[in-house]
C-alpha cells in the first residue's frame, strides 16, 4: 500500500493532475516569474495542508472532512497570499484572482484526501513534495516556452535577437492551451513507456 501511495503520481496520474490543475497552469504560464510564484504557492500549501490534515484526520468525522479540509487549505492559501503580497507584490499582481482560487484547487484537496488521510506522515510529505515539484516544473516549462517564444522576453527582460521572430499567438490563451497540450502529450508518452518497462520487468520476474 505504501508503495502505491508514494508512487501514485508517477504511475499513471500526471495527466489527471494536469487536467485538475490546468487553470492554474494556464494562469501562471505566461511569465516565468508568475510560474515560479504559483509553483511556490502550490508547493507550500500542499506540504502544510498534508501535515495538518494527517494530524487531524482521525479526529475529524467523515461527514465533516470535506469542509474541514477546505478550511485548512483556505487558511494556508490565505497565509501564503499575504506573505507573497508583502514580499512579491509584482508576482501577486500577475497571478491576480487565480492565487486566491488556489484554496479550492482540486489538486490540493485530492492530495489531502487521498494521500494524507490514508497513509503515514512520511508518505504524505513525500507525495506532497513530488506533486508540488511536478506542478512547478510543468508551469515553468510552459512559461519558458510561452514567454521566450511568444513575447521574446525572459522574466520580463527583452531578448533582442528574438524580437522579430516571436510567435505572439503563444502569449495568448490559445497558445497556452496549445503548449499545455503538447506538454501533456510528452508526459503521456513518457509515462506510457514507463508502464511498458515496468510490465516487462514484472513478466521477467514471474
Amino acid at each position: 500500500m505504501k508503495k502505491t501511495k508514494t508512487s501514485y503520481l508517477l504511475k499513471g496520474t500526471p495527466s489527471i493532475l494536469l487536467v485538475l490543475g490546468a487553470g492554474f497552469v494556464m494562469a501562471s504560464s505566461a511569465d516565468i516569474r508568475a510560474a515560479l510564484g504559483m509553483g511556490a504557492a502550490v508547493f507550500v500549501s500542499l506540504i502544510l495542508s498534508s501535515l495538518v490534515v494527517r494530524a487531524l484526520c482521525k479526529v475529524i468525522p467523515n461527514y465533516a472532512k470535506m469542509p474541514a479540509y477546505l478550511l485548512i487549505i483556505t487558511g494556508f492559501v490565505s497565509l501564503i497570499s499575504m506573505v507573497m503580497q508583502a514580499f512579491f507584490p509584482i508576482v501577486v499582481d500577475m497571478l491576480g484572482v487565480h492565487l486566491s482560487t488556489l484554496a479550492v484547487s482540486a489538486v490540493i484537496y485530492r492530495d489531502a484526501e487521498e494521500v494524507a488521510d490514508n497513509s503515514d506522515g512520511s508518505t504524505s510529505i513525500k507525495t506532497a513534495l513530488i506533486t508540488g515539484l511536478f506542478f512547478t516544473v510543468i508551469m515553468v516549462v510552459c512559461a519558458v516556452i510561452r514567454e521566450v517564444l511568444g513575447n521574446a522576453t525572459f522574466c520580463g527582460m527583452p531578448i533582442e535577437f528574438l524580437q522579430n521572430y516571436k510567435i505572439t499567438a503563444l502569449a495568448g490563451a490559445f497558445g497556452g492551451y496549445l503548449v499545455l497540450a503538447i506538454v501533456m502529450a510528452v508526459i503521456n508518452k513518457i509515462t506510457g513507456l514507463q508502464k511498458v518497462i515496468e510490465e516487462d520487468q514484472e513478466k521477467e520476474n514471474n
